[in-house]
This record gives structure tokens, C-alpha cells and sequence, in this order.
């Protein structure tokens, strides 16, 4: 099916999917953000799916309460915890328009957003796959301001310079995407669960929105603009930043441990070189003392060459602060998938 067969959101209507976990006390202003997105629109046909992922918290019941609202259609569904790949497929599988939308739960719409999407599928018919401009709250928290650092650099092709763009699969590893929010047909999206199910091994620990994503931009166009964008609220706790980067290792190999992409050498790199460095220091502990040195000389290099890219000074400090700790446990996070891989082969 060509892009040119879907029909646009303002006829075929919305399905916003909502997964959930342990998310009790953002799932009611995130709601309230879409729904002052939705009121800026003429769209009537539109329904928000919440899918609780196993919470131990109250995030059910407050979906259940959510579900009660009687200007908007909400739902609210519940599951043993599964993982972000089937909670997203459950919404996608109850969804009953033709589009979705899916946003997380620490995430808030901007207002203009959905509108702003409908005029450009109502002026150019093919766009119709949209990744959402993330804007991170950042004051007051040192986490926040190292994630978005991060973010600047890795894709600083667009984040330099934010303007409507659209990348395929040739340039797609040099632009941000992922699920945070993100518009696709649902047939598309069906299509791509379909051969992400076929094709990988390990579900539950897959990088299931780059790789899904990947698999779209084959044969569409994926569109980014600083006007269809939201506010992202990331982790102020240490430890859920330390847990969320050792998984985020683990996809990061799923999504790039693949020929051809552009992170694909760096990992074969960084795995050689820490099994040369690994037998080296056991051969000549002496090394040790070396190996600290030049980790230092590397970490003061990071904050120069942040500041260098164009980086905000605070933002940049933050990432020379918490750097040792990302890479011990991204580290931690690439060799635990590795090793998982070639389990799995065996």
C-alpha cells in the first residue's frame, strides 16, 4: 500500500495508545494534555487506549477512573507485566480508527500539535508518519540535562538546527525517532509488528521502537517538526537512572548491533577493545593506573567536545558529572545483551 492510500486523520480518525507502568500519578495530566490537543481540532472521531503493563502501583485504577470521562472516549486495559512491545500491541489491537498515536505517560502533548499534523496531511496527503519533537523539562535536574545532552549530540543533524524534515531508511540513524510520540497508520504499524515478531528471537528485550521504526522508514518517509512536538518529565531518582541506562544498553545493541548502520563499528569497537583492555590489565596489572589516566584525559575531552558541539553549558557539566556512571552501566548493559545474543545462537 502507498502512502497515498491512507486516508488522513480528520476522516479516518485517532486512536491514541497509551502504555503504562507504575505510572499512577502522570497518567491524569498527560490525559489532560491530550485532551487540550484535541480540542484545538475538529477531529470526532478519536478514542485514548491506556494499557496498564502489570503496575504495582495504583496506575490502573486511575485509568479505570480516567475511563469514566464522559467528553472522551478512554479505555482502560490491563495485563501482566509484558514489556513496551506487547503493552503497545495490545492498544494497537484494540484500536478502532484507522491511525495511531503513541505517547507515553510521562509525556505531555503541546497544545497546537494534533492540529498542526491534520494541516500538513490535509496539504501534503503523504505524510503520514510522524515522529514527535521531544522537549525535555530540564530545570532542576541533573538527569534531565544529561539525557538531553546526549540526545543533542547523537542527533545534531536536526537538533542543531529543528526545522520540518522527512528522513528514510539511507539517513535514518542520524535522526531522532522513537515511540515516545509518534503518528502511524495502523495498518503500517500492524505490518511492522507482524515482521518484528518474525524476525526477533528475544521480544521482551528488543528494541522494539527503533527496529519497528527502521523496518517503516523501508518504504515511507518519516516526518519531524519542531511544531508537532511535546514535554518530556524525565527520572529525578538515581537509581531508576541507573536501572533505565543498563536496559537502554541492552536495546542499543538490539537496535544497531547490525551491518550497516552508523553505530555498528563503534560496537564492534568498544567490544573488541574491552576484551583487549580486559586481558591486558589481568597480564600487566600495571595498566590499571594507565587505563585511569586516560579515562580521565577522555572524560575532561567529553566536556570540551560537548561545549565544542554546541551543547549548553549546564547541560554539559551534567554530562561530565554522571558520564562515569552511563558508561559503566550502558557498558554493563551492551556486553549483557551481547552475551545474551550468542546464547541464544547456541
Amino acid at each position: 500500500m502507498s502512502t497515498t492510500d491512507h486516508t488522513p486523520i480528520a476522516k479516518s480518525g485517532l486512536t491514541i495508545v497509551i502504555p503504562a507502568y507504575n505510572a499512577e500519578s502522570w497518567l491524569a495530566p498527560t490525559s489532560q494534555r491530550l485532551k487540550e490537543a484535541i480540542n484545538e481540532t475538529s477531529l470526532k472521531k478519536v478514542e485514548i487506549i491506556i494499557v496498564d503493563d502489570g503496575s504495582k502501583d495504583g496506575t490502573f485504577k486511575v485509568a479505570k477512573s480516567l475511563s469514566k470521562d464522559k467528553d472522551l472516549k478512554i479505555s482502560a486495559l490491563h495485563h501482566e507485566n509484558k514489556g513496551r512491545f506487547i503493552t503497545r500491541k495490545r492498544g494497537v489491537e484494540a484500536a478502532i480508527y484507522e491511525n495511531i498515536l503513541f505517547i507515553d505517560t510521562r509525556v505531555w502533548i503541546d497544545k497546537d500539535s494534533l492540529k498542526f499534523v491534520l494541516q500538513q496531511q490535509l496539504e501534503h496527503p503523504d505524510r503520514i508518519i510522524w515522529n514527535g519533537h521531544v522537549n525535555v523539562a530540564k530545570q532542576g535536574n541533573i538527569i534531565a540535562r544529561f539525557g538531553d545532552s546526549i540526545t543533542f549530540i547523537g542527533w545534531r543533524r536536526y537538533f542543531s538546527n529543528p526545522k520540518l524534515t522527512g528522513y528514510g531508511l539511507k539517513d535514518f540513524d542520524y535522526y531522532p525517532k522513537g515511540t515516545t510520540m509518534f503518528i502511524a497508520p495502523k495498518s503500517i504499524i500492524v505490518e511492522a509488528i507482524e515482521w518484528f515478531e518474525r524476525t526477533t528471537i528475544d521480544i521482551e528485550h528488543s528494541s522494539d521502537d527503533t527496529l519497528l521504526i527502521r523496518h517503516m522508514a523501508e518504504s515511507n518517509t518519516i516526518w519531524l517538526s519542531p511544531e508537532f512536538s511535546c514535554t518530556y518529565f524525565a527520572r529525578t531518582n538515581i537509581k531508576a537512572f541507573i536501572r533505565h541506562t543498563f536496559y537502554r544498553g541492552q536495546y542499543f545493541v538490539d537496535g544497531f548491533l547490525r551491518p550497516g548502520t552508523r553505530f555498528y563499528i563503534p560496537l564492534i569497537v568498544f567490544l573488541l577493545g574491552s576484551i583487549v583492555a580486559l586481558v591486558l590489565t589481568i597480564s600487566m596489572p600495571w595498566l590499571l593506573l594507565w587505563w585511569i589516566v586516560a579515562g580521565a584525559i577522555g572524560w575532561f575531552g567529553l566536556l570540551f567536545g560537548a561545549l565544542a558541539l554546541g551543547v549548553q553549558a549546564k547541560d554539559a557539566f551534567s554530562l561530565f558529572i554522571l558520564s562515569p556512571i552511563f558508561t559503566v552501566m550502558y557498558g554493563a548493559g551492551i556486553w549483557t545483551a551481547v552475551l545474551r545474543k550468542l546464547k541464544q545462537r547456541k
